[in-house]
């Protein structure tokens, strides 16, 4: 069982601020969660065979390239010469 603890301490974490109804609502959401992987857990894939599947190169689409006729990073807001600026991180 996941304590409301534990969630309190994830969002502060995650800088998440909720109220009291959704403490309640993710509790109930995360406890479903962990019943469905438990369920997942039980089950056994020891009797069933992998599927594999091989394609040759002859049966992939060819690949062709398209050249544009306007400048992509045209429109872009922090444009640096050819490159788009990114924010700082620090």
């Amino acid at each position: 069982m996941v304590s409301r603890e534990t969630i309190t301490y994830l969002c502060r974490l995650s800088k998440l601020e909720i109220t009291g109804e959704e403490l309640v609502k993710y509790e109930l959401q995360i406890e479903e969660i962990i019943k469905y992987l438990d369920k997942l857990d039980s089950v056994t894939l020891s009797d069933i065979e992998p599927i594999s599947q091989q394609r040759n190169f002859y049966q992939l689409r060819e690949d062709n390239a398209k050249s544009f006729k306007t400048d992509l990073l045209e429109f872009t807001r922090n444009r640096e010469g050819r490159f788009i600026k990114g924010p700082r991180i620090t």
